[in-house]
């Protein structure tokens, strides 16, 4: 990023958060949690904490950095060296990323740039460049409203895990837009605080459905028939037994008034066991929520703080009050219409507000400040002279 472009984009954040400091959230336990911010240098700042908001939100008001950071963990002294701050706990949080999920939409509008050679293409992330063969390739995502859906859809079925199977009322699950291509999901002061990150690795593989056995349904190689219809789990039944047998019943597509158990019998018998155990195992993964487990079991995981805006998009990391109807696109957005002009690179089609914009290639145009501020974060653009 040049100069000319960070110094306009540190102005354009700190005017925001001038006008909307009092909409970044404080954590509880303030005192407790560390904090960092990267500078538009691309400078990490970390080990900082704060006695209170007005001590936070002054500190963000002096630096109006790219981004702004908070731990999802409590310490003794959080402004000391990692291996000296005194770990107490903290909030069990999953992360969501539309970029792990396979929407076909993606070979639209992510892009790559080999820092090698310099060329780029739109489209999923090569292994090597085609043209020189190296390894160093940079990515860059694009969300659309397809993707994000997609995202949306894993942190529901997450949500539903949580409530029906871990107890956990649905008023305690904060859960955030990202900023840029998914969602967090946060649990404060719940029983799970105090779990260390093997406890916390466990409960990953649970909710991704990657703990299941498809013994649990109480078959093996050797089930008759006449036993199998018996163990075999209803639509009703809690937990992910129930959790397989809907999603089979929806994938053979029976009629309503076909029991699960039937269903699950018949297609043991039609498959076998080898492959009736492959279709269980994939049922586990489509029902299960897809999230990054570095997330949830890094103890010392710093997230993007509520309130606060994504240095690359310039979108707000944003309170979902209520999810199925949250749009991002819409209501992440914190820059207006004014206009801008801005020399494009090479950019995908985008999105911001039901608006469309680009493609565009090495060009100059003048861009909705939201649409241009999304360019140039990312690199993509920079202002015009």
């Amino acid at each position: 990023m040049d100069k000319k472009t960070s110094i306009f984009l540190k102005k354009k954040f700190k005017e925001y958060y001038f006008r909307h400091i009092e909409a970044i959230e404080s954590p509880s336990r303030i005192k407790e949690r560390e904090f960092g911010y990267m500078t538009f240098d691309r400078i990490m700042i970390r080990h900082i904490s704060f006695q209170n908001s007005g001590d936070m939100q002054a500190r963000i008001l002096k630096e109006s950095p790219n981004s702004v950071y908070y731990s999802t963990s409590f310490y003794e002294e959080p402004s000391l060296p990692m291996h000296e701050k005194g770990w107490k706990g903290g909030d069990f949080t999953f992360d969501i990323d539309a970029d792990t999920l396979s929407s076909p939409c993606r070979k639209d509008h992510d892009k790559w740039i080999c820092r090698i050679c310099g060329m780029q293409q739109v489209g999923i992330k090569p292994k090597k460049c085609p043209s020189c063969k190296g390894t160093r390739i940079h990515e860059i995502n694009i969300a659309c409203g397809i993707c994000l859906d997609d995202a949306k859809n894993e942190a529901i079925k997450l949500q539903d895990i949580l409530i029906n199977d871990f107890g956990i009322q649905k008023a305690n699950i904060d859960t955030f837009f990202s900023g840029s291509m998914g969602y967090h999901l946060s649990i404060a002061n719940s029983d799970f605080a105090e779990a260390n990150q093997a406890v916390r690795s466990d409960i990953v593989d649970y909710v991704s459905g990657q703990a299941f056995l498809p013994e649990s349904l109480g078959v093996s190689r050797k089930s008759s028939y006449e036993n199998m219809i018996d163990r075999f789990p209803s639509e009703s039944e809690k937990g992910w037994r129930g959790r397989i047998a809907r999603y089979l019943k929806d994938q053979q597509n029976r009629e309503k008034h076909m029991d699960t158990q039937m269903i699950l019998t018949e297609l043991f018998q039609k498959v076998g066991y080898r492959k009736f155990k492959l279709a269980i195992e994939e049922a586990a993964k489509k029902s299960g929520a897809t999230i990054d487990p570095a997330v949830t079991t890094d103890i010392h995981r710093i997230l993007r703080l509520p309130g606060t805006l994504h240095g690359k998009t310039g979108l707000l990391k944003k309170r979902c009050k209520n999810l199925e109807n949250f749009s991002p696109l819409d209501d992440a957005i914190a820059f207006g219409s004014d206009p801008i002009k801005v020399i494009v690179d090479d950019s995908p089609q985008f999105s911001l507000m039901e608006e469309q914009f680009g493609p565009f290639k090495s060009e100059s145009i003048e861009l909705p400040m939201m649409a241009a501020i999304y360019l140039l974060g990312q690199d993509m653009a920079k202002v015009d002279e």
